[in-house]
């Protein structure tokens, strides 16, 4: 992140659609977040082209399957100076928006990456 007072989350969904990530989007949006919802992405190569040209704060990964949750531990590790958060198609989106993000104005944000 540089010179952003916001911050920028990509949502990706992981191999299949996944029906938390709009509302979740949304949720991130209404808290003051830049969000890129990238939609269905099937492998850890898209993803990561994804995030280095999106250059976001956070990384938020759908987790469906057990595939899933490999894919995003692969993508923990291919980016490893991005914050990588996953989140489920039963997700309390209010939850998980305050446990992984932060004010989208709070300067403490610059610390994320």
């Amino acid at each position: 992140m540089t010179g952003r007072n916001v911050t920028r989350i990509v949502l990706v969904e992981a191999g299949s659609a996944c029906a938390t990530a709009v509302p979740l989007a949304r949720a991130l949006r209404d808290e003051g977040a830049e969000v890129v919802h990238a939609g269905v992405l099937g492998t850890l190569e898209e993803i990561v082209a994804t995030a280095e040209q999106e250059d976001p704060d956070i990384l938020g990964v759908s987790v469906v399957s057990a595939a899933d949750r490999e894919l995003a531990d692969g993508l923990a590790a291919a980016l490893p100076e991005l914050r990588v958060a996953a989140f489920a198609t039963d997700t309390d989106v209010t939850r998980w928006v305050e446990e992984n993000a932060m004010c989208a104005t709070d300067p403490s944000s610059e610390a994320l990456r």
